[in-house]
């Protein structure tokens, strides 16, 4: 029952034409300007992926014309990137109605200043130079916004039951770190909300005494294990190093990794060829679902629970034996049977959600001015 706009990068077109009716005709109706543009972002440390598509009659994306991938060091301020964008043959030919630039980095009243690069993304500077009405999202928000178009064939279903309309979800996201947002819906749009979350940062909860075991290493060395530090890539690695703190009578005699990276440990795992990368990985799916189930609760997120970031589409073999799902129904608890088992599960297969996400900002500003 889960439905949405098509795969990413589709052209196939939004709406059922109308019989007898020219598509001049049907612009016109719609109020929409013939090859209206968006302009979409992703900015990174190190890159700043544009896109500008084109919509069709009924708001939706057409084609997207024209993708660049920046590199952040080649430009001493987002601006200058941006005008740079800005004066390609495409972007001059159809110039952005509206933008949505998703930042990886905080973003506060629509104003993300980067930590460790000297961008700062200003949606007044951005709307004040170049005129073009826009928003600024934390990468993770622009996710959020993704997930709600996503079609069945961008996601694997762990969970399968009925997902109720216009129920809450909830998205989280191991990754380089650990993301976390939920959407409610909003009557006064006609869609949902995202609201980030840095519950990411809450105090780890492990289950079994393998994971205490891990949580008290963890906060030896740290001070504090919070959920992040064991759900995401360098969690991954934490994992895999404290399970060959072990005994070695307790553990498989197999030689540690030199300089153990998050890609290293999956793969190793994946392919079983050690069993302690093994166990690693089954663990850290373990507590990823945990986790998942815990927003669950926290949200009644009826509408189901969306895991993205980059870590389990490389993982999904390993995915689909089902420790993650276990974790998360967790039968265990009298919360199963109350809800749990009534809330649907997805991973995210399609990369680009967050553009996605920032895309459909960018339609809904469009919309809000009435270009």
């Amino acid at each position: 029952t889960h439905s949405g706009h098509g795969w990413f990068g589709s052209r196939r077109r939004g709406g059922v034409p109308l019989a007898g009716l020219s598509r001049d005709s049907i612009v016109a109706a719609a109020g929409v300007a013939k090859n209206a543009s968006v302009l979409v972002a992703d900015i990174g440390g190190t890159n700043c992926r544009f896109q500008l598509w084109e919509l069709d009659a009924f708001y939706r994306p057409a084609e997207m014309t024209l993708e660049q991938i920046l590199p952040t060091s080649d430009y001493e301020t987002f601006d200058l990137a941006l005008a740079a964008f800005l004066q390609t043959d495409a972007a001059t030919r159809s110039p952005p109605k509206a933008a949505a630039f998703a930042c990886a980095g905080p973003v506060k009243n629509n104003c993300c200043r980067f930590t460790n690069l000297k961008w700062v993304v200003d949606k007044e500077d951005v709307e004040r130079e170049f005129g073009i009405p826009c928003r600024v999202l934390n990468d993770f928000e622009a996710i959020g916004y993704g997930v709600t178009s996503l079609g069945s064939h961008q996601i694997l279903t762990l969970h399968d039951v009925p997902r109720e309309k216009r129920g809450p979800l909830s998205v989280l996201g191991p990754g380089t770190g650990l993301g976390q947002a939920q959407l409610f819906w909003n009557d006064a749009i006609g869609n949902y909300t995202v609201y980030p979350s840095e519950g990411s940062h809450a105090t780890f909860a492990p289950r079994g005494w393998k994971q205490r075991a891990l949580q008290a290493k963890v906060e030896a060395d740290r001070g504090h294990c919070s959920v992040e530090r064991v759900a995401c890539g360098s969690g991954l690695v934490r994992i895999y190093e404290f399970l060959h703190t072990d005994e070695i009578s307790h553990r498989p005699i197999h030689p540690p990794m030199e300089n153990p990276t998050p890609a290293s440990v999956s793969k190793a795992g994946l392919e079983r060829t050690d069993p302690v990368a093994s166990e690693a990985l089954d663990m850290f799916l373990s507590i990823v679902g945990a986790e998942a189930s815990h927003m669950a609760l926290r949200g009644l997120s009826t509408g189901g629970v969306y895991i993205a970031g980059g870590i389990l589409p490389k993982v999904l073999e390993r995915v689909e034996e089902g420790g993650l799902l276990e974790a998360f129904l967790w039968k265990a608890s009298r919360f199963h049977d109350k809800v749990l088992k009534h809330i649907p599960l997805y991973v995210v297969l399609e990369e680009r959600v967050g553009l996605m996400g920032s895309r459909e900002q960018a339609i809904q500003l469009i919309q809000q001015h009435g270009q």
